[in-house]
């Protein structure tokens, strides 16, 4: 099954909520990224 997160390359931090990853770009400036997580 596969779901949908927000990735910062720069922390390498990822976001399974998209408001989360807002916030985080807001307070740091580093740019977000889409991502699709595969589960298996």
């Amino acid at each position: 099954m596969n779901s949908t997160a927000w990735k910062c390359y720069r922390c390498d931090l990822t976001f399974k909520e998209k408001p989360i990853a807002a916030i985080h770009n807001d307070l740091s400036q580093h740019p977000i990224g889409k991502i699709e997580l595969i589960s298996g």
